[in-house]
C-alpha cells in the first residue's frame, strides 16, 4: 500500500463516517420520538453496525490485496452483508421482542446509505486510478 492509496483510503473513511453521522443526526429525533432513549439506543447501534464494515470496505478497495477486480468486488460484497446480517441475527437472537421500528429498520436504513457512499466513493477511485 502506497502513501497516495492509504490517504485516499483513510479519506474515504472519514467521508463515510461523515455521512452516517448526519443521518444519525437526521434520524436522532425520529427514533427518540418513536421509542426514547432506547430508540436512540439502537438506532446508534445500527449506525455502528453498518459503519465498521464499510471503514474495512473502503480501506480494502484501495490496499489491492486482490488481483482480480470480480474477486475485490466478492469479498466487499461478503465483508458488507454478513456482517450485517450477522449483526441482525445477533440482535434477533437475544432480543427477539425488538421490531422493525426498534432496530431493523434502521440498520437497513443505515444499510442502504451506507451502500450509496461507498459505492459512490468507489466510482471516484476507479475513475480516477484509471485516469493516472
Amino acid at each position: 500500500m502506497t502513501q497516495n492509496s492509504r490517504g485516499a483510503g483513510l479519506k474515504s473513511a472519514l467521508s463515510l463516517t461523515f455521512f452516517v453521522a448526519l443521518g444519525w443526526v437526521l434520524c436522532f429525533w425520529p427514533a427518540r420520538m418513536l421509542r426514547g432513549e432506547a430508540g436512540v439506543w439502537w438506532m446508534s447501534l445500527a449506525a455502528i453496525a453498518v459503519l465498521v464494515p464499510g471503514w474495512i470496505v473502503v480501506f480494502l478497495s484501495t490496499a489491492a490485496i486482490l488481483r482480480n477486480d470480480l474477486s475485490v468486488m466478492l469479498v466487499q460484497t461478503m465483508i458488507r452483508l454478513f456482517s450485517v446480517a450477522g449483526t441482525a441475527l445477533a440482535v434477533k437472537k437475544l432480543r427477539p421482542d425488538l421490531g422493525i421500528v426498534d432496530f431493523f429498520g434502521w440498520l437497513i436504513a443505515f444499510y442502504l446509505l451506507a451502500l450509496v457512499v461507498e459505492v459512490t466513493l468507489l466510482k471516484r477511485h476507479v475513475a480516477a486510478s484509471s485516469v493516472k
